[in-house]
């Protein structure tokens, strides 16, 4: 082949091969866009916003988030389900990993008493040792002298069930706790303006204590300096991904550590460095 018709192949294969990168590269950056905006925090209606690790069925993909942290939409609510129970979802502070919940059944049920304490083994929450405990007694035969909340609906002529806080001012008042069948512990979690207005608290009734929650933790990767670089934080393949404007990251949008290959490796077979 002369000179001239190898520098014309040669021109022609170079556009080509800016056609196909530019093609490329935009398909890429529209396709990392979409899991980018994918990850946009979302609202129920009311409540938190909802982002990593949590994620809303049917409103987010699931790459936005982390399996056990799917969060369900009812009555314009987000609602997380723990082992087979209902949570609403008061508030999320992404900070410190830590969240807000009432048990669906406080707002369902006319008489919703917890029949069993709360755990949360094999799942990535846990309760938070800011929570104080709520203490349901059943079937006593002996009303104490002590400020207590009733629990009408699961007495009778017989027995008095009630909810105390610091059941140990029970036992200090000399209450004894072996007349009662049961005992069961009701997590609380309450904030500052709580306890500075504890007048009103005392006025409550104990459905009302229950509906204003407890607090959990959560384990999962941080997103915090994905979120300083600009990303959004996803999950996909057991894997914590960043998704940035650019294409997804393994880390951070700034640390160079992309995910999948670059349309520039491409570009340089067609480019070499001595041309």
């Amino acid at each position: 082949m002369d000179p001239k018709s190898f520098s014309t192949l040669r021109n022609f294969l170079q556009k080509c091969a800016v056609i196909i990168f530019l093609s490329s590269l935009a398909y890429e950056t529209l396709s990392l866009d979409s899991k980018f905006q994918a990850c946009m925090p979302q609202s129920c209606g009311n409540g938190p916003y909802i982002s990593y690790p949590f994620w809303i069925f049917q409103e987010q993909d699931s790459f936005c988030g982390y399996p056990n942290f799917e969060i369900t939409c009812k009555n314009n609510s987000p609602v997380l389900t723990i082992s087979d129970d209902n949570y609403i979802i008061k508030d999320i502070w992404y900070s410190n990993n830590t969240f807000v919940v009432v048990n669906a059944v406080a707002y369902e049920e006319m008489c919703p008493i917890p029949l069993q304490n709360a755990t949360f083994d094999r799942t990535p929450f846990s309760l938070s040792s800011d929570n104080v405990y709520f203490s349901f007694l059943y079937n006593c035969t002996e009303q104490p002298d002590y400020h207590t909340y009733p629990v009408r609906c699961a007495s009778n002529t017989s027995s008095y069930s009630f909810a105390v806080f610091h059941e140990e001012g029970l036992e200090s008042s000399n209450y004894s706790l072996e007349s009662c069948q049961s005992f069961v512990n009701a997590p609380v979690y309450m904030d500052t303006d709580t306890y500075s207005n504890f007048t009103s608290l005392l006025k409550a009734n104990y459905s009302e204590i229950l509906r204003m929650g407890f607090l959990l933790n959560w384990t999962a990767h941080s997103c915090s300096n994905c979120e300083s670089s600009g990303g959004h934080c996803g999950f996909d393949n057991d894997h914590f991904i960043c998704f940035c404007q650019d294409r997804s990251h393994s880390k951070t949008c700034n640390d160079g550590n992309s995910i999948g290959n670059s349309p520039f490796q491409f570009l340089l077979l067609f480019f070499p460095s001595n041309y």
